[in-house]
């Protein structure tokens, strides 16, 4: 019977890769049935998942004299990773908070323009594929792991 050492990262693995590497951030494209096109965008790191998440809660309406509720949206979550992962993107200059793209579909906000431009299963499987690639998958946290190693 043989047995398999387990290989775990060392830190000189980690001290010996380029910071800019280090910091990279996944990339990807979805493509929009509306625009008939592939939007490029760039995921998310934690400060910024931690921002998009912090704007998604609301105070559930209570009884008179109970603690109030925290109810949480993720609807909105999903319409704001979105947006965020769209505008940082450095590859197009595209980003729904635009001011010629707001007035042209007559809303205000660029959740709204999310909204008008991509369907509903699209936001959920866009910010599916977001959240995987910022790690929120277990496949995802190997192929990380795996990076790591080569």
């Amino acid at each position: 019977m043989t047995t398999k050492t387990a290989s775990f990262l060392s830190l000189d693995d980690i001290l010996t890769r380029d910071t800019k590497d280090l910091a990279k951030l996944p990339q990807g494209e979805f493509f929009v049935t509306k625009l008939q096109g592939k939007v490029p965008w760039t995921t998310v790191d934690q400060p910024e998942y931690k921002a998009a998440k912090k704007g998604c809660f609301k105070l559930k309406p209570t009884k008179k004299g109970q603690k109030p509720e925290m109810d949480f949206d993720d609807d909105k979550l999903k319409i704001r990773l979105i947006i965020e992962v769209v505008d940082k993107d450095p590859r197009s200059d595209f980003t729904f908070a635009s001011k010629p793209l707001l007035e042209k579909l007559g809303v205000t906000t660029a959740e709204q323009a999310v909204e008008r431009l991509v369907s509903p299963g699209e936001i959920h499987n866009w910010a599916m594929e977001i959240q995987e690639t910022a790690g929120f998958s277990d496949e995802a946290q190997e192929e990380a792991a795996e990076d790591i190693k080569n």
